[in-house]
């Protein structure tokens, strides 16, 4: 059996699947008063009458004390992905086989441009005989994992999210993302990023762009993917997150492969890249990610830190190639 798509120095190996693009489904609400930068506000909005509050929690209208940004440290490395019927959803297994301490405690997934389904704890899963260790929802009643039902939301079928326990992400911790799917491609492409955005990211990597897809965007943010005129044998893509001025970029280079340049039998192309979450945390700005391939999907949480985006521990993978 084929080993699942692994990091290797910050190039990723991937992995899968089929159903890369987005399903028409009814789409899960965000948490309560969850709009644009309100962490913001909620940061500044602490004056100075001598007490200095904590500026990472806010008081709700009943007195609880309750995160304002998301608590960085608090997230796990749990990952999990829905079923058919877009009601349940089924851990990953971890690489190291390690159980989950106190599962019930899980309360949220979050995915989808942040999406946020609440949901319960079902049970505990074993995999059985007919188990062809594919993680997609057409395995899901044989694979190993915990099982969640959702209990406020709606799942996307096959989709992956990245669950949290309850207190862990602030209400208004998610910036409010659209997705930029081009809404007149039959198979759920990108609208590419406007000749505007191209200049200033070619001006800024001093670098020829030969394709661009607008992932995502806000009123005043927008997630895109680049990828780079070949120099010699060196390849790259870039994920860049822009508002105005201010960009941060999260570079994938490679080096050139006929047949798998950033991903197993994936050619020159970088494949498909969508958004989970952007998200304000009391350690900078997080972008959940997935990242989808023939094998496969890698899924994994960047982090704001001088002056880019950099990879973290939280990252998992699920491995979909056909038999």
């Amino acid at each position: 059996m084929r080993k699942r798509g692994i990091w290797i120095g910050g190039v990723v190996l991937l992995l899968v699947l089929a159903g890369c693009g987005n399903p028409a489904v009814e789409h899960s609400a965000k948490p309560p008063s969850a709009v644009g930068d309100h962490a913001d506000e909620a940061v500044r909005g602490t004056e100075t009458s001598g007490e200095q509050p904590d500026q990472t929690m806010e008081k709700t209208a009943e007195g609880e004390t309750k995160p304002a940004l998301v608590e960085y440290k608090r997230l796990e490395n749990v990952f999990g992905f829905a079923d058919e019927s877009g009601e349940q959803l089924i851990t990953i297994p971890d690489e190291s086989g390690a159980d989950l301490e106190n599962p019930k405690q899980f309360s949220a997934a979050v995915g989808n441009n942040g999406d946020w389904v609440e949901i319960e704890f079902v049970r505990r899963q074993d995999a059985n005989e007919q188990d062809n260790n594919r993680q997609t929802m057409y395995n899901f009643n044989n694979m190993s994992g915990y099982v969640y039902k959702a209990k406020k939301g709606k799942l996307i079928p096959n989709k992956s999210y990245l669950l949290t326990r309850d207190g862990v992400i602030g209400e208004n911790a998610f910036i409010d993302l659209q997705s930029t799917v081009d809404g007149e491609s039959q198979s759920g492409e990108y609208l590419p990023a406007d000749a505007e955005t191209i200049a200033q990211m070619e001006a800024m990597k001093k670098r020829k762009i030969t394709a661009s897809r607008l992932l995502s965007e806000s009123a005043e943010e927008r997630i895109a993917l680049f990828v780079f005129e070949r120099e010699a044998d060196d390849m790259l893509a870039s994920i860049a997150y822009i508002k105005g001025d201010r960009v941060l970029f999260k570079d994938f280079p490679a080096k050139y492969d006929e047949f798998s340049t950033w991903r197993v039998d994936g050619g020159d192309e970088p494949g498909r890249f969508e958004v989970l979450f952007l998200a304000h945390s009391d350690e900078g700005l997080l972008l959940g990610m997935s990242w989808g391939a023939p094998e496969g999907e890698n899924l994994f949480v960047l982090k704001e830190a001088d002056g880019a985006f950099q990879e973290t521990g939280l990252r998992s993978g699920r491995y979909w190639a056909p038999q």
